[in-house]
């Protein structure tokens, strides 16, 4: 009898370990899942405000002011999407491993993207906008050269 309960003692421990296991992992992906689509949506804002400085739309303060703070949304979410342990799951990332041996860096250069956004969503003269959109750009491209490999297409 005593042996029995050992047993399934032992067995309830191992189904225990092996779901949480699956649990880091399920976590770890959503948690990669999590921080592509804030990116994308960093992204995608960023395209419209790029669309501004190209001609392709015109300067309009309140497009800026709401792209911006889609973006510095994003990357104060991002921030908390890079936990120890998402450097992989079940979907391919590309942040590059000098994320989590750097880290106080890249949170730094991150912090510095959501300030330049925070500024961004202030600019109401066209005279503004492009020298407060050098500064965001240029944040982000500092992160990305460091912190995210490229995509492979």
């Amino acid at each position: 009898m005593i042996r029995n309960r050992k047993h399934t003692l032992a067995a309830a421990l191992v189904a225990t370990m092996t779901f949480a296991g699956v649990g880091m992992a399920v976590s770890s992906t959503d948690t990669i899942k999590d921080r592509q689509d804030a990116m994308e949506t960093v992204g995608g804002a960023m395209q419209k405000l790029g669309a501004i400085a190209k001609g392709e739309a015109p300067f309009d303060a309140a497009v800026v002011k709401e792209n911006a703070a889609t973006m510095e949304e994003h990357l104060r979410k991002a921030s908390t999407l890079f936990p120890e342990g998402s450097d992989t799951g079940d979907v391919e990332t590309w942040a590059k491993a000098e994320i989590w041996t750097d880290h106080a860096d890249f949170v730094m250069k991150l912090k510095t993207a959501e300030a330049a956004a925070e500024a961004m969503k202030s600019v109401t003269e066209e005279s503004a906008f492009r020298p407060a959109l050098g500064k965001l750009g240029n944040s982000c491209k500092e992160c990305h050269q460091t912190y995210r490999r490229p995509k492979q297409r």
